[in-house]
């Protein structure tokens, strides 16, 4: 069972240019499924994979989501519908059992994001003498003014940053490639933080933000990094590095950008996956229309 899982890794990295992060999501996922499976007595099924069922499948999904919904179970279930999917296509099996599963409906929320004048307060009250409140505001000011994920911010390298241009070459999910313009203020940002670095450390191949070792940082240095921000700019709500690319994204559609040039900054593969941001913030602006017009209730002469 353990072969199978590392040639389904191999799969995803070689085949289905899964992100870092998405493989090791499922990865983990199907490793927690063969431990649930040998956990009785019998030390597993006899056969292996080939004896697993949707019975089984159910029992290991209620283990581990017990009266959830949502994004979470969604995720699960398509984790074990892409592994026993790659057996069939492997000959390991002759169906999916994972196809008599069924995923929760995912119900459309609205993203977490600051408003405009927010966004604004919290950026102006970056700042600083040392390098890493330099780092800091460099990295708020590219995840605003980009719109890149923060996995995407983690693995850029000094090289990726045209200075000429103003744009960033990010490496995206599926391993793919996007160009995206940074903004007026986070290129300054970047570079006076490249500066105070010196040359020497911002070499062509070196990762653009350090952290104290000298390492680069990772998505919960971050949020980090972000929580402490929000908390000295005295914003009192909270907000993910994540809620700084849907901050991006609904300010950019609220001043009237078109989906097409938004789906291609954010790097979405689906234009479908673009427009929640227009049908959230439809359904955000009807909410705030019902609770304070005075006509909305069918009021009036």
């Amino acid at each position: 069972m353990k072969s199978a899982i590392a040639r389904f890794g191999q799969f995803l990295h070689s085949e289905r240019n899964a992100s870092g992060e998405t493989s090791r999501a499922y990865l983990r996922e199907i490793e927690d499924l063969r431990v649930f499976l040998c956990e009785g007595d019998d030390g597993g099924p006899e056969g292996g994979w080939s004896a697993v069922n949707v019975a089984m499948l159910r029992r290991y999904v209620a283990s581990r989501h017990p009266g959830r919904q949502g994004v979470t179970l969604a995720r699960t279930v398509s984790s074990l519908r892409t592994f026993f999917a790659f057996l069939v296509g492997q000959g390991d099996l002759p169906a999916n059992p994972a196809t008599g599963l069924v995923a929760p409906k995912r119900v459309l929320s609205l993203p977490g994001f600051l408003p405009v004048d927010e966004m604004l307060a919290l950026l102006q009250s970056l700042g600083g003498a040392t390098q890493t409140e330099k780092r800091n505001a460099a990295i708020l000011e590219l995840l605003y003014g980009s719109g890149i994920r923060v996995g995407e911010l983690a693995v850029l390298r000094c090289g990726d940053v045209s200075h000429e241009t103003s744009t960033v070459r990010v490496l995206g999910k599926g391993r793919k490639v996007r160009v995206v313009p940074l903004g007026s203020k986070a290129a300054g940002a970047i570079r006076e933080y490249l500066s105070f670095r010196g040359a020497g450390d911002a070499a062509h191949d070196s990762p653009l933000f350090l952290n104290a070792r000298g390492g680069p940082l990772t998505a919960r240095s971050v949020a980090r990094i972000l929580d402490a921000a929000m908390a000295r700019a005295g914003i009192s709500r909270h907000l993910s590095p994540h809620g700084m690319r849907h901050s991006f994204a609904t300010h950019l559609l609220e001043s009237g950008a078109d989906l097409r040039t938004i789906q291609e900054m954010l790097g979405h593969s689906s234009l479908s996956t673009t427009q929640r941001y227009a049908r959230v913030n439809v359904g955000h602006l009807l909410k705030a229309y019902e609770s304070a017009h005075p006509m909305s209730k069918g009021g009036g002469e």
